[in-house]
């Protein structure tokens, strides 16, 4: 048989089983067609939605255990944390609200709040801005009526808790309720700082909230603690609200005047969750969203907006990344998106955390990845207990059939209470601003402008200058203290007739200024080498003395051959004796 004719006889086969599979199809009914495409996209949206039903099914519907994270010596768990049942029991989804995805979007979409009402208070800041609080007071949920300010009294020393939502949500926020309502409910009071032109207010400045930006939270923090100076004060963030009250955590230590604080679903390394909220389709639709939600922020500002920052490029984003290009890093004045990431990252900020802190995270948050958790920072850190379950999406946490509760409320509510009646709630100590590991900076950022070089490199603007005024402006602001110190205390002695004001004051003022111009000679002669040094010891990380002895040890060959060629010559013309 020749090829030709097996060739022939194959496609004949081939074509009647391939007529044969078409009858077959045709024979079936619609039905069963119908089904099997159910099937196919079933099984596709229980993939895509990250469904765990099936899992919580095998399991019996027993939950994930929830997984802390802390200090070994740490205080704070011993003494508050391992006291809360919610933290050392299972966290169980809402069985049809078993993914991430479904748990976030139900949240934003409905989230069954409680109902109640607010009374607000407007509150101005120092740069012209309007900043929104409002208010629940526990009288208020306990069927009483109260106005604010009038509703609390100086002297009252009720538990006072701050809120600070997430981007682009305010008060009304469902979760935000579940949260303010729960408090009051516990017998706290309970103010939401919303945020900057949020809240039904307007923008009143040329300022707007960021990721980083906590002037807001330290100003309504430390008016809130002037007012009622008696309310223990513990603050709860959510999302960026809670990547900004880390921040501010870290920036002020000791010195703030909150007794305890949360943080939920933070974000903690803006760099990492840019990255993560492009890489999946799923991500990138919530990055779609949150960009739609802050063009509808912008727009609400637009007269504002539309001065400070490119407004075609504010309408023209397709991202978060480029709303925060055209917007956000020109009105914050960040050279880059990504600066503007690194620098606003409450990561850089944990190890300096002071304060009680109770940080809930899950595994699969859709938003803000896992990825970016800093679990060895938390660990090290003896005030922080992390918190972390391997479901509830962002923000979510539903629990129960009909799902009215979330979990990380509840949790947090019940730390809190058990901070505030424990002997580790924090209490404020002045003092000096503690300042970030160079480590944990970029080159880039430590100014706020760069330089182009000819060959059209990026490098950090030169510090020196602003070094160099502010250490002359330091000494001229000293002197005349201490020159007007010295004059008050010269007028109380006279008083008593002890001195006389004038001429001694005259004496004192020529002699402060004969000192103040040899200070600032020696000052000028020494500020180049010490500037250099703290210049080196900063980028380098490294200890003065360590500096010293490696340039000790690397010069020595050279300066031993040059003590060995200087002392030979000496002893060479020396005159010898005679024997």
């Amino acid at each position: 048989m020749s090829n030709d004719t097996i060739s022939a006889t194959f496609d004949a086969s081939a074509y009647a089983a391939g007529e044969l599979l078409l009858r077959v199809a045709a024979s079936l009914p619609p039905l069963y067609y119908l089904i099997a495409s159910i099937l196919v996209v079933v099984v596709f949206l229980y993939n895509f939605l990250e469904c765990h039903l099936l899992f919580d099914i095998f399991h019996g519907f027993l939950g994930d255990p929830v997984e802390l994270t802390f200090n070994p010596d740490s205080d704070i768990y011993h003494g508050v944390a391992s006291k809360c049942r919610s933290l050392h029991g299972r966290y169980l989804v809402t069985p049809w609200l078993a993914s991430p995805h479904l748990q976030t979007v139900f949240l934003n979409f409905f989230g069954r709040p409680p109902s109640f009402k607010y009374n607000r208070q407007i509150y101005r800041t120092r740069d012209g801005g309007t900043i929104a609080l409002d208010w629940l007071l526990f009288s208020d949920v306990a069927g009483g009526s109260s106005q604010v300010p009038t509703g609390i009294s100086k002297e009252d020393s009720t538990p006072l808790m701050v809120m600070v939502p997430g981007l682009t949500s305010d008060s009304a926020s469902p979760y935000v309720k579940h949260m303010v309502y729960k408090m009051a409910k516990n017998g706290w009071n309970v103010v939401v700082g919303n945020h900057r032109g949020l809240g039904g207010m307007s923008i009143t400045s040329d300022c707007f909230y960021n990721a980083g930006w906590t002037e807001d939270t330290r100003e309504v923090i430390n008016y809130l603690h002037k007012e009622y100076p008696n309310a223990p004060m513990y603050a709860v963030g959510t999302s960026i609200g809670a990547n900004i009250l880390v921040k501010y955590l870290g920036e002020e230590g000791e010195n703030t005047p909150l007794a305890g604080a949360a943080a939920i679903c933070s974000p903690w390394d803006l760099v990492v969750c840019d990255r993560f909220i492009h890489r999946k389709l799923a991500q990138r639709l919530y990055g779609r969203a949150l960009t739609i939600g802050l063009q509808g922020y912008a727009e609400l500002h637009q007269h504002v907006l539309s001065r400070l920052a490119n407004w075609e490029g504010i309408i023209k984003s397709r991202s978060v990344r480029d709303f925060d290009n055209h917007a956000t890093r020109l009105v914050a004045k960040y050279e880059t998106v990504d600066t503007y990431y690194r620098k606003c990252s409450s990561v850089s900020y944990v190890a300096n955390v002071l304060v009680p802190l109770l940080c809930v995270s899950a595994i699969d948050d859709p938003v803000c990845t896992s990825e970016a958790i800093p679990w060895d920072e938390c660990r090290a850190n003896k005030k922080i207990v992390l918190a972390t379950t391997a479901h509830g999406g962002h923000l979510g946490f539903f629990q129960g059939l009909t799902a009215k509760k979330l979990w990380w409320v509840g949790a947090v509510n019940e730390f809190l209470s058990v901070l505030h009646n424990s002997p580790f709630m924090h209490y404020q100590k002045k003092m000096e601003a503690v300042g970030l590991h160079s480590s944990l900076e970029s080159t880039i950022d430590h100014s706020p402008y760069v330089n182009i070089t000819e060959d059209g490199m990026l490098a950090p603007a030169s510090e020196n200058t602003m070094t160099e005024k502010s250490v002359s402006r330091t000494s001229k602001e000293r002197s005349e203290s201490e020159i007007t110190s010295e004059d008050e205390t010269v007028e109380n002695s006279s008083k008593d007739g002890k001195v006389t004001i004038k001429k001694e004051n005259e004496n004192s003022i020529e002699k402060k200024s004969k000192d103040e111009n040899i200070n600032k000679t020696v000052a000028d002669v020494i500020y180049p080498i010490k500037r250099s040094v703290n210049e080196l010891t900063k980028y380098q990380g490294k200890s003065i003395w360590l500096l010293a002895y490696i340039a000790f040890v690397t010069s020595w060959p050279f300066i031993g051959s040059l003590g060995f060629f200087f002392f030979r010559k000496r002893f060479n013309k020396a005159p010898r004796k005679n024997n």
